[in-house]
């Protein structure tokens, strides 16, 4: 490797070590500051935390994809800690931060399976996004049930929610109502800022 392409390829690392620093903050921001993380529509919030992470994935590769989905797991386990009354299930790690690591690990995979099949990057980026946000949907949704059912998580005598038969289903359909949402949003403000960092990174280059 000549000296041209070492320092081309360090150039490429610190530009991917800054922009994941960036996304980082705005996950941590949108964790922390509900107006900017959660649109609260119903009796659960739906939150759009995920699309950085799943941004930062497939911009970035599986490594930060990675980092950025712990960062917002481990965010979401902090604040449920800190809003234990309706927020207890997301105290087991397993809830909070398992899904969300995976679903940054494997967004660029998903991404570049799209673009493999499809040939054209300006679509595979919408279908990625809602894809992985779908992923993510499809595995927090019955771990959050069995986390519940078994009571396998902090503050469980404190949580005001109980798995009765009345009150668990409609909190499942809001669950469930949300992802539809949680998608849809992923699409739309995802797929402009993968487009438009990508151009930049084009004319970097």
């Amino acid at each position: 490797m000549n000296n041209l392409t070492k320092r081309t390829t360090r150039h490429e690392e610190i530009r991917k070590m800054v922009l994941a620093a960036i996304l980082i903050a705005i996950i941590v921001l949108m964790t922390f500051i509900p107006e900017i993380g959660y649109i609260t529509i119903g009796l659960v919030p739906i939150t759009i935390i995920h699309i950085p992470v799943i941004v930062g994935g497939i911009l970035l590769g599986r490594k930060y994809g990675l980092i950025l989905g712990f960062v917002f797991g481990l965010g979401s386990m902090t604040k449920s800690f800190m809003e234990y009354t309706v927020n207890a299930p997301f105290t087991n790690p397993l809830l909070s931060v398992v899904p969300r690591s995976f679903v940054g690990l494997i967004a660029s995979d998903i991404y570049a399976l799209f673009t493999k099949v499809i040939h054209r990057e300006k679509l595979a980026v919408p279908l990625a996004l809602g894809t992985v946000t779908f992923i993510h949907s499809l595995i927090v949704l019955p771990l959050l049930y069995w986390v519940w059912k078994s009571g396998f998580f902090f503050f469980t005598e404190e949580f005001i929610f109980a798995l009765d038969k009345k009150l668990f289903p409609f909190i499942w359909g809001t669950f469930v109502a949300n992802s539809l949402f949680e998608i849809a949003l992923a699409i739309l403000i995802g797929t402009p800022l993968v487009i438009v960092l990508e151009i930049l990174k084009k004319n970097q280059k």
